[in-house]
């Protein structure tokens, strides 16, 4: 769904002028309890999220949690050497409003169900 997202959107943002940073293995590419105001968009390498979700070359890392929430709630951290596209939430909320009035709206509502349904859910391998 989120690779998806992200095939859709390349015909409406410049990818080519967005920042990039270079994240090593082993260290956080987002930390939990960042501010939402940034997408970070896997550009090559693998990660992982904190609740084991693997995340590839061209993943939009947390999506869900970025429309929905004002800080993420889960961290991910990567297992190689990462590049990452920085994208300013503004600037993906210009490019799905010139959708219609409804696209963000509706975006973020769905995405707030989403995230509360999985942060609702126990963490995989948690003891029950």
């Amino acid at each position: 769904q989120e690779m998806m997202m992200h095939q859709s959107l390349s015909t409406l943002i410049s990818w080519d002028d967005q920042p990039r940073r270079i994240v090593a293995a082993g260290d956080a590419v987002i930390p939990a309890g960042e501010l939402t105001d940034i997408l970070y968009v896997l550009e090559s390498g693998n990660a992982i999220t904190g609740d084991g979700r693997g995340c590839v070359a061209g993943d939009v890392m947390l999506l869900c949690e970025a429309l929905a929430l004002t800080h993420y709630a889960t961290g991910v951290q990567a297992k190689t050497d990462c590049q990452i596209i920085l994208l300013p939430q503004d600037l993906l909320k210009q490019s799905l409003t010139a959708g219609g009035a409804m696209v963000w709206p509706l975006s973020r509502s769905i995405a707030a169900d989403v995230t509360q349904r999985r942060l609702q859910r126990p963490a995989a391998g948690a003891s029950r």
